[in-house]
């Protein structure tokens, strides 16, 4: 079926592979043109919430490029209520060890018995369910494991994201986390909240009227950098959906550690592995059918492209390939 809606969409579009051209003779076609973004503003950070959203919404590779090797630990509760009915009490857990050369090992546990696992190292992805054996196998793309990992840090970014409207901040000066110079910063609650940003996803839209009715904390930059180093924040979100009314008490403790020292990242044990399949037949479809049209999902380690070509069709049912 995606080998005949994608030859459909081709000929419609008058392209053949014969005419085809490299993405990277196409400008901006297919290709978003790469943003130029200003350094963290540390001392505006400690002053102005935008400039500190900023920070704490930095992409967890530029932290990494920031600061180094280290270990970040992540651990938030979230209990909401309707009334005196206790709806959700969910607390959670993340830690990230970084290696050399990229490699790392990521943990994510949850109260709710949920949990996965993943580690980097000698250019292969190892990935678990909670309670389950490992899966190995090599990367889709070479960005595939940085965002991988990076998904284990998404919980400082969201937290922000959701209480930003309703913070106030005031700089409490330098202070050393994990032996870098720091700057610590006192979150708590406006007497002014600003409005909620509007949101274009329809299962967003309770955001939109969402009050902040308690906040306080604190977090801490790179001196330097800018880059977050701890946050430490206690919050109480009221929103409705569906006509009900919820409050949403929020709590996050992250910090990172061990800067400069890289963990020993080690694959798992031959004997926890289970065989992985490796080659997926749509995305060599989709790369060799979409040549010059859009960028391919297989990339060599380089980054370059692999060259496309069609994935062998699957044998028909009953068949015998030694005949």
């Amino acid at each position: 079926m995606l080998r005949n809606v994608l030859f459909a969409s081709l000929a419609l579009v008058g392209c053949g592979r014969s005419e085809g051209v490299p993405d990277d003779k196409l400008g901006t076609l297919v290709v978003a043109p790469k943003e130029k973004v200003a350094p963290i503003d540390v001392a505006r950070a400690a002053k102005d919430p935008g400039e500190l959203g900023r920070a704490l919404t930095t992409p967890y590779a530029k932290v990494i490029a920031a600061i180094g090797p280290h270990t970040y630990s992540i651990d938030t509760t979230t209990l909401v209520d309707e009334g005196a009915k206790r709806v959700t009490d969910l607390s959670d857990h993340a830690t990230i060890e970084l290696g050399d050369k990229g490699t790392y090992h990521a943990l994510y546990t949850n109260s709710a018995d949920y949990g996965r696992e993943v580690t980097f190292e000698g250019g292969k992805l190892y990935l678990r369910p909670r309670y389950q054996r490992w899966h190995g196998r090599a990367p889709e793309s070479p960005e595939e494991p940085g965002e991988q990992r990076d998904s284990f840090f998404g919980a400082i970014a969201a937290t922000w994201d959701l209480v930003a409207p309703g913070a106030e901040l005031s700089d409490q000066g330098q202070t050393q986390v994990a032996g870098r110079a720091a700057r610590k910063i006192a979150v708590k609650l406006s007497p002014s909240p600003r409005a909620a940003s509007a949101e274009p996803v329809v299962q967003r839209k309770w955001r939109e009227k969402r009050t902040i009715e308690a906040l306080s904390g604190e977090v801490t930059l790179d001196a330097a950098t800018g880059a977050p180093l701890a946050m430490k924040l206690a919050a109480t979100v009221g929103f409705s959906r569906d006509g009900r009314r919820f409050s949403m008490k929020l709590g996050i403790d992250a910090k990172a550690s061990a800067i400069g020292t890289a963990v020993a990242v080690a694959a798992p044990a031959a004997d926890q592995i289970v065989a992985t399949p490796e080659r997926r037949r749509e995305v060599d479809d989709r790369d060799f059918l979409l040549q010059g049209i859009a960028p391919p999902i297989r990339k060599n380690p380089d980054g370059t492209a692999v060259t496309p070509v069609p994935a062998p069709a699957p044998a028909p049912a009953g068949s015998n390939s030694q005949k």
